[in-house]
Parts: structure tokens; sequence; C-alpha cells
């Protein structure tokens, strides 16, 4: 995996002396490499552990306690239909995930910005095509297809307008995972189907349906060079764990996984970008308010909402604090003589 040169559109004496450190954790100076690759390693695993273990709770309940869903050979049904109204645009957004991939992995100039765009566009698509015309019956369709269009604004904004996005893949527990999570949204995730004997045309692939888009904006965050942007989860976190329960209900193996690669990666993220032991703490706490609200999309949507704009609102904040610190002298006046 290749590296991004990109730069943040400003650059502080405390940012400065923050890469400086980071060198020394990077083994120039100081401490040997190995080492600090080991603690590194150690301190993403701790938050990869406890996702997976809040996540297999979650799990054991919803199938003790099945929730409530529509048969699976009606959802099927439904994807067929949907899926044949749109064709070729399946196989646009699928040429435009393998530009996305090959735009993180092989970056040129401007590749984040193009990739935010895509994604963008691609959530919007599926907000509009999806919820507000395939499944406009769909409970609260109409709240989720404007949740998803606000995502594509906030990755615009996040890519473009602010540049606090930049994809970056390293060889780190991160990025493998997100490699995996988007690997198996584009390939795994349509032959799992295929192995149960359903037609091609009759699966929610991606291209239209929600649920790999969702899994697939994880991916490309865990591709996100620290930190990457806390208010670009929550609204994909909302509707992995509202769709989770249902689909664990009518059977239907490849959106097992949703919420589990959504809480590993907020997990992960919140882990490996701390800054403080009490915005960890509350961060996870929040985390698991919403877990426990797994399938309960109005209280999702509500909460999702709300701490997009808390945490937007603190990144404006950051920024406003780091301008102030690091605002350059001003020139001294010369009296005249």
């Amino acid at each position: 995996m290749s590296t991004n040169t990109e730069r943040t559109p400003f650059e502080t004496p405390a940012e400065r002396a923050a890469q400086r450190t980071d060198l020394d954790a990077q083994g120039k100076r100081g401490r040997p490499k190995d080492s600090m690759t080991v603690r590194q390693l150690s301190i993403e695993g701790i938050g990869l552990a406890v996702a997976v273990v809040a996540t297999i709770v979650t799990y054991v309940f919803f199938i003790v306690y099945p929730h409530e869903h529509a048969p699976l050979n009606e959802f099927l049904a439904m994807f067929e239909r949907g899926n044949a109204a749109i064709w070729p645009m399946l196989l646009v957004w699928y040429v435009s995930a393998v530009a996305i991939v090959g735009l993180a992995l092989w970056p040129r100039r401007r590749s984040t910005q193009l990739i935010c765009l895509l994604a963008a566009a691609y959530f919007a698509w599926v907000g509009i095509a999806f919820f507000g015309v395939i499944d406009s019956e769909m409970n609260l369709s109409w709240l989720w297809a404007t949740t998803f269009i606000l995502e594509a604004i906030l990755l615009l904004v996040a890519g473009i307008m602010r540049r606090d996005l930049v994809f970056a893949p390293r060889w780190d527990l991160a990025s493998v995972l997100g490699a995996i999570f988007i690997s198996y949204t584009l390939v795994a995730y349509p032959i799992s189907g295929l192995l149960e004997g359903y037609p091609l045309g009759s699966l929610p692939v991606f291209g239209l349906a929600p649920c790999p888009a969702a899994i697939f904006i994880f991916g490309l965050l865990l591709w996100a060079r620290p930190p990457a942007p806390k208010y670009l989860l929550l609204l994909p976190l909302a509707w992995s764990l509202n769709a989770t329960p249902p689909n664990i209900a009518m059977g239907n193996v490849a959106d097992f996984g949703l919420a589990l690669v959504g809480v590993i990666t907020v997990g992960l993220i919140i882990w490996r970008d701390r800054t403080s032991i009490w915005q960890t703490v509350v961060a996870g706490l929040l985390l698991a308010v919403m877990v426990a609200w797994s399938g309960h999309d109005n209280v999702l949507i509500g909460t999702a909402l709300v701490l997009v704009v808390v945490t937007f609102a603190q990144t404006i904040w950051g920024d406003a604090h780091r301008l102030q610190v690091g605002r350059p002298p001003q020139p001294e006046q010369r009296l005249p003589s």
C-alpha cells in the first residue's frame, strides 16, 4: 500500500512538533521501530477486542430474541425489481468503487478529492434511488434518504472543502481491516448470496443496497490518515445497527457482519485517535448506547444526528483554537523618522 503526501490546509507549530514526535515513534531516532510497532498494534488490538466483544453480545441477544422482519423472499424480490430498474447503473457504481480503491492505493494529485466526490455521489444515489424510490414504503424511508444524502454532503465537506480527510492506507491493523471490509463488499458479498442459491439479479449488491454501501465506507474510512473525522462515522453506524437485527432474523447471511464491521471500525478509530481519557470514555459509552438500541431506527437516527452536530462543532472549535495558537506574529510598525 502506498502513502499520500497531501497536506492539511494549515500547519501550526504544535502540529509540526507532533510530527517530530511521530518520527521518534517510527524509529527515525529514539526508540526502536519494531518495539513501537508492537506497542501500536497492541493499543489498536485493545480497541478491536472491546468492539468485537460488544458486537458478539449484541448478536447473541438478537439471535435469542429475533427482531420483526419481512420474509426473505419478499426482501430479495424487491431487490430483483430494483436491480432490473436501475441497470446498468450497478455496473457504473462497481467501476466507480474500483476507481476509488485504485486512487487510494496509488494516489495522484487530488486523489482524495476525487474519492470523496465519487463516494458522495454514491451515497446520494443510494439515498434517492433506494430509499426514495425502490423502498419508499419502508418505515422512516424519507428520513433514511435524508441521512444518506447528509453523509454525502459531509464527505464533500471533509474531503474537498476542509480537506481534513486524506486517504493514505498503510501496513497497519486499521488499513488491513479496511482492505478486508472493502473486499468483502465488492467480492464476498455477492458470492455469499450465490452460494446460497439465489440469482445474482435478486441480491442486495453494491450499486443500490445501503448495507454494502455502509460496509464500503467503513473500510474506506479505515484507510484515512489519522485522525479520521469522527462525524463521518455516525450516520453509516446508525444504519448498520438498524439493519442488522432484521437481517439476522430473516436469514440474510451476507448482512450478518454489518453491525460487526460498523462497531469494529468506530471502536478502533475512537481508540486509535484518542486524545484524552475522558473523551475516550464518553465516546465508548455513546457507542455502547447506540449498540444497545440496535434495530430502533428513530432512536439511532436522532442520536447519530445529534452526535454529528457535536463532533463537527468540536472539529470547527479545534481548528479555531489551532489557528489562534499558531497565528504568526504581526510585523513591527516603524515609527516615521
